[in-house]
């Protein structure tokens, strides 16, 4: 009886056991299926932003930029802004330091010039001078260093000296008013035709006219080289240069003329290289460019009866045609009206002059010589300044309060009449040399 039951009872273990296999297996079937029913599929947006969070680097917080903040609602200026800001407020600091020093140095530079020509100048023997005369050529130097020489082109009188040291014994470079030896001698010596403009550069033609009104330099070294050192040299002494004048005024030095080689003829014609000039040879040699061409001695009566019955001395003609002289004339009466010497501008007597500029390490030159009425002059005006900013406008301008002052005196009926170069100069024939 007991081993039938075993028996039966295989069966039905078996059975059960079968069941619960089948149970457990649909049990995890069916959580499987509820799991994929229950969890939301990620859309393609958090896709994308899963791949974002992945590729976005994290930056440190020291290099992201800062925001710009706000304040009264305006930006406030970020810390290199400032920065820069600051810099350039030093450097625009620097440079008016530089500038206010610079400027306190020329002061300084000038007025102790101007000291020394002051002093010079109370050494100043002006007996015989016309005293007038004399205090309108000091007022009109005022303060700056120079010197002043105003002369009787027609017999060579000397009216007065101021700087008599400065005018008779310290000779200067010439600059610019060597153009006029040049202009003259190349005039007289036909190395270009005066009626048509000269070709200084390409595409570029000058008339002598304007070549003296606006002192251009390439103009007057294509004469030089056209007319040699040698040339330049024998008008030059023709014209009183290299030689004492023989004024009756203690210590005057005879200048001194180029060494032959020792400067390029081109230059040396345009600027003055290797001269040196006094203002009493500049004043002689404008005298005989407004006379036509008679060269006198300087002289100062030194007495009333000497004043009263002065006799001028003849040293000699220089060359220089009538033509040559209105050729040069036109130019020197451009300068004041249209050129650089406008500064010396006067309504009573037309006044015909040439300018010169030089600069040196440290101090400039300024040079104007001059003479007023064409038609019959009365006056030469020289002037010769020095010091850090001078130039020949700024003598001009001196001469100018001169001839003002002086020319009602002189020229009570003149009337100012310019002089055109096509109206008076006829043709005058080339040949060449």
């Amino acid at each position: 009886m007991k081993k039938g039951y075993r028996v039966a009872s295989a069966p039905l273990l078996f059975t059960l056991l079968s069941a619960c296999v089948v149970i457990s297996f649909s049990s995890a079937a069916y959580a499987q299926k509820r799991s994929r029913t229950t969890s939301p599929k990620k859309t393609k947006t958090s896709q994308a932003k899963s791949k974002q969070t992945k590729s976005k680097k994290v930056v440190p917080v020291a290099s992201q930029p800062q925001p710009i903040q706000v304040k009264n609602g305006r930006a406030a200026t970020s810390t290199s802004a400032v920065s820069k800001k600051a810099s350039k407020s030093i450097r625009a600091s620097r440079a008016r330091a530089i500038q206010l020093a610079r400027m306190r140095a020329v002061q300084a530079r000038s007025a102790a010039l101007a000291n020394i020509a002051a002093a010079n100048i109370l050494k100043d023997n002006a007996t015989g001078e016309d005293l007038e005369i004399r205090r309108v050529a000091m007022d009109a130097l005022a303060d700056r260093a120079g010197t002043v020489v105003v002369m009787d082109p027609n017999n060579g009188r000397v009216y007065t000296v101021v700087n008599q040291q400065m005018a008779l014994g310290s000779p200067v470079k010439p600059c610019s008013t060597v153009k006029l030896i040049v202009g003259l001698a190349a005039l007289h010596e036909n190395v270009f035709d005066p009626n048509e403009d000269l070709p200084i550069a390409r595409r570029v033609s000058l008339s002598l006219t304007d070549a003296l009104a606006h002192s251009n330099n390439p103009f007057f070294q294509v004469l030089g080289r056209r007319l040699g050192y040698q040339r330049v040299m024998e008008y030059a002494r023709n014209f009183g240069f290299g030689e004492p004048t023989g004024v009756n005024y203690p210590a005057e030095s005879k200048g001194f003329l180029p060494e032959v080689g020792q400067e390029e003829p081109g230059h040396m014609s345009s600027h003055g290289d290797g001269f040196g000039v006094t203002a009493i040879q500049l004043a002689a040699f404008t005298a005989a460019i407004a006379n036509g061409g008679t060269l006198y001695v300087p002289h100062a009566p030194r007495t009333p009866e000497e004043a009263d019955e002065f006799k001028p001395e003849v040293r000699r003609k220089i060359e220089m045609t009538p033509e040559d002289r209105l050729r040069v004339l036109t130019g020197m009466i451009g300068a004041v009206n249209f050129g650089t010497a406008r500064l010396a501008y006067d309504t009573i007597g037309q006044v015909a002059g040439k300018t010169g500029t030089c600069t040196g390490d440290s101090d400039k030159l300024g040079l104007f010589t001059s003479f007023d009425s064409i038609n019959n002059p009365k006056l030469v005006v020289t002037v010769i300044t020095t010091g850090p900013s001078e130039a020949g406008k700024r003598a001009a301008e001196i001469a100018g309060r001169i001839y003002r002052s002086i020319s009602p005196r002189f020229l009570k009926d003149a009337i100012a009449e310019p002089v055109t170069a096509s109206a008076e100069i006829l043709p005058k024939p080339v040949v060449s040399k």
